[in-house]
């Protein structure tokens, strides 16, 4: 049995603190109350938390379980002190008590000699002590509360702040043509190109010039209104022909029907504005980027002064075959993969089995990857990233719109419910710091093309999280995925164009053993 006297000080020690050992932020944990109590009172000789507990359990046997816990006897959390109990020990006790000298240091005043020595040892104890810090800082009327605290953690960052405005100015935004809204523009316009022309839906393919050129030989069959319109926005001219029936409305695939010859239902032609809108020019650029792109870069990212844009490349080659590690390493990787949908598709597929086992760990240590899925593929998709060594971090959805800029509403994928977005999961590999965050949102609302193109915007997200300078890749790619600052591969590009000298030399090796086996 301890002296009575350490008890005393346990009881000072309540004392002292009083409700802020159940309360924020120490909130019962025993091991903190510990960590304090030991700090004022050294002299008690519980240097562990096994010894403190005992010492704690024995004080409150002693005052009639004046100490209430909750939680498991390992990690007991202090949730109530019972203060008539502690006062009727503390009764008892009086008669011999003697204040115990570190109380009497504690509430003493330091000599002025003293003080500055004293306020260093406070400071030093501040930075190296955190719950310390935290009980002093509240007794000296810091808003320590939960607001305060989410309030902090919710605050922008400077590099949050820094790199959104960088992004703002380095993107160049280009001034798009309006839509005419009016239907009767339409059918005047569409009277004249193809009524007037010969032209129906089986070879209304033509070019932007002939259609303004058709428009300017049958101008004397418009109104001065539509044609003055057609020379600023863009139009949809409805097409007509002996198989096209008004009552059935539009067609769900419109420009991407693939039986646009046959099909009953209306389709429309894209008439764009013979005074195509251009990007800004050079000097109206130069004076929204008020300041040069490396003042501000992340790390050890990569800028156009360590590394310059490298025009596309890409290999034709069999997935399945080629060896990884010819290509290196990559920070960002873009795969569509030919998913088995169980459905007739006009390109062949892979089974899930064969996408699990590429070796993807060789492309890359760390980074990202986006990997496009299907809804039967959503869940394989997530297990495949886990299986190739990555933390799935995020997913992105892709709304796809029709020519007419709305959502479709029948699409030709799903088995129950007609497919109106596709989906791309994330996902983060190793620890790198130096990517980009909270610069974009999850959803890209984007038309749809030929079959299986994705969105531009997807290349634009990426370059934005790793840098345009940085190495990328994309797995499963066709001719028109092919862009600067991107490596494709794929049996779907046409030839092979290096331009990296270590990646040439590593594919002319791969080719020699191939030709000599």
């Amino acid at each position: 049995m301890r002296d009575m006297e350490e008890y005393i000080v346990f009881i000072e020690f309540l004392e002292l603190f009083q409700s802020q050992l159940v309360e924020d932020p120490i909130r019962g944990r025993m091991d903190v109350i510990h960590h304090i109590f030991y700090e004022k009172f050294p002299e008690t000789n519980v240097p562990d938390i096994g010894n403190f507990m005992s010492y704690v359990n024995e004080f409150n046997d002693l005052c009639g379980y004046a100490l209430e816990f909750e939680g498991s006897t390992v990690a007991p959390v202090l949730v109530n002190v019972v203060w008539d109990r502690v006062e009727l020990l503390e009764n008892a006790l009086v008669g011999t008590r003697n204040k115990p000298k570190i109380q009497q240091q504690l509430t003493s005043e330091p000599s002025s000699e003293n003080k500055e020595n004293k306020l260093t040892l406070s400071l030093k104890k501040l930075l190296e002590e955190p719950f310390v810090s935290v009980l002093q800082l509240y007794s000296k009327g810091f808003d320590l509360s939960y607001n305060r605290l989410d309030e902090l953690l919710k605050a922008k960052t400077s590099f949050s702040i820094l790199m959104t405005e960088k992004i703002k100015l380095k993107t160049e935004f280009k001034k798009g043509p309006e839509v005419c809204e009016d239907a009767n523009h339409c059918n005047i316009l569409s009277n004249a190109i193809f009524n007037k022309s010969g032209l129906n839906a089986k070879n209304a393919n033509i070019e932007q010039k002939q259609a303004h050129t058709l428009l300017q030989q049958n101008k004397h069959l418009q109104s001065t209104d539509a044609y003055k319109c057609s020379q600023t926005k863009v139009h949809f001219l409805p097409i007509f022909n002996a198989n096209t029936d008004l009552y059935l409305g539009d067609c769900s695939y419109l420009d991407t029907c693939h039986k646009l010859k046959s099909c009953r239902y209306l389709h429309y032609f894209t008439l764009k504005p013979s005074n195509n809108f251009q990007p800004l020019p050079a000097n109206e650029r130069l004076q929204r980027i008020s300041y040069v792109d490396h003042d501000f870069t992340i790390g050890d990212c990569f800028t156009e002064y360590t590394r310059k844009l490298t025009p596309p490349q890409w290999i034709n080659c069999d997935i399945r075959e080629f060896p990884f590690p010819v290509l290196g390493k990559f920070a960002a990787i873009v795969a569509d993969p030919a998913w088995d949908i169980h459905m007739s598709l006009p390109y062949g597929t892979w089974k899930d089995l064969e996408l699990m086992h590429l070796p993807m760990n060789e492309l890359q240590d760390e980074g990202i990857i986006l990997l496009w899925v299907t809804g039967r593929s959503l869940e394989i998709g997530r297990k495949a990233l886990t299986t190739w060594g990555y933390k799935i971090s995020d997913e992105l959805i892709w709304v796809k719109l029709n020519q007419l800029k709305r959502t479709i509403v029948t699409g030709r994928t799903g088995h129950w419910l007609n497919h109106s977005k596709e989906h791309l999961l994330m996902g983060l590999k190793g620890n790198p710091v130096w990517v980009n965050r909270k610069v974009d949102v999850d959803v890209i609302v984007s038309g749809t093309r030929e079959t299986s193109r994705k969105p531009d915007e997807v290349y634009d997200i990426v370059d934005r999280i790793v840098g345009k300078y940085a190495r990328k890749l994309e797995i499963f790619g066709r001719d028109h995925n092919v862009r600067p600052g991107w490596f494709t591969i794929g049996n779907q590009v046409t030839g092979t164009t290096i331009y990296e000298p270590d990646v040439q030399k590593r594919y002319n090796e791969y080719k020699e053993s191939r030709n000599k086996s």
